[in-house]
């Protein structure tokens, strides 16, 4: 289960603090690249340490473009801020990461989180993306910003909200553009109270049921009928892309992956599915059919030391010398 989806400073804000403490930060998370051919062979070509929450897409000019939350060790002014990098091999090298500019966009709005691609037909680049109003002490709504891009680093905001569900918490937003149409799918996270209560419990947030919203311009949209998946074991939580004939959702569970659709409203499996190398996945096509995938690696949590055994000869129960006993 990682963080980077709601910022720090909002859960704090949120009464979660003992969370951080309690369980490994993003920072610990990694993105990993991988190659993924027709027959499921699959080939590591880079790991990224310190990010996660990452989205892919294919700029005009055929280069690759990585967006990611990023969590740089001795750079503060740009921990848990988004930043991308470039591959102009398909994959097979990338660039530094290079944190986002977001001019215009307004001051009362906390930093863009939970970067979402989408190439457009012009060969610019929007990036949709999660923010909220209100200060840390005091949060408003989270919901769907947007913004765009002639270069992929330097983004303009587009005023307004694109999408926010009221009392719910809306994170961790997919978006792609298919036969004109643009979607946003986003995970049912539930209420606040919901969402930071299944975290203090360890327990995983819900899937099954994910948000879905159109637009014919990227800007205006319209939420329609939510969309379930058959198994709450699967969850929304990953990334939308077009392949031209359909809608392809790379996901977060047990799968399989991708799901399919000829329209956003209507999902069923793949013929071929795809085995995820970790949570939040994001996916395009190479030119050669094989898949290259991204997706974030979270560190297994620390084993639980073994209880301490009594000295030879001790009474059953005893407490060795120098213990405390809680």
């Amino acid at each position: 289960m990682q963080t980077a989806a709601i910022p720090f400073a909002l859960l704090a804000s949120l009464g979660a603090l003992a969370l951080q403490a309690a369980q490994p930060g993003p920072a610990g998370n990694a993105l990993v690249v991988e190659r993924i051919a027709a027959d499921g062979t699959s080939t590591t070509l880079a790991t990224f340490g310190r990010a996660d929450v990452p989205s892919i897409a294919r700029l005009q000019d055929g280069r690759l473009l990585l967006a990611c939350q990023a969590f740089p060790a001795d750079d503060a002014a740009h921990f848990n801020r988004v930043a991308v990098r470039v591959s102009a091999d398909d994959g097979r090298t990338w660039g530094a990461p290079t944190p986002i500019t977001v001019a215009n966009m307004d001051a009362g709005l906390a930093p863009p989180f939970d970067p979402a691609l989408v190439a457009l037909p012009d060969g610019r680049v929007r990036l949709y993306f999660i923010t909220h109003t209100g200060t840390d002490a005091a949060p408003g709504p989270t919901g769907v910003h947007s913004a765009v891009s002639a270069d992929g680093t330097h983004f303009d905001y587009e005023p307004g909200v694109r999408f926010t569900v009221p009392g719910r918490v809306v994170v961790d937003c997919a978006a792609g553009l298919h036969a004109g149409t643009f979607h946003l799918v986003v995970p049912d996270n539930g209420t606040p109270a919901e969402f930071l209560g299944r975290r203090r419990r360890g327990e995983p947030q819900p899937g099954g049921n994910g948000y879905h919203a159109t637009s014919t311009d990227g800007l205006a949209f319209t939420r329609v009928a939510d969309l379930p998946l058959p198994s709450d074991r699967n969850r929304w939580f990953g990334n939308l892309l077009s392949d031209g004939a359909q809608l392809l959702f790379f996901g977060t569970g047990p799968g399989p992956w991708p799901v399919t659709s000829a329209d956003g409203m209507q999902w069923a499996p793949a013929a071929a599915p795809v085995r995820m190398p970790g949570i939040d996945p994001c996916a395009l096509r190479l030119p050669d059919g094989a898949w290259l995938v991204v997706a974030t690696k979270v560190p297994a949590p620390a084993p639980t030391p073994a209880p301490a055994q009594p000295a030879p000869g001790a009474a059953p129960g005893s407490q060795p010398s120098g213990a405390i006993s809680k």
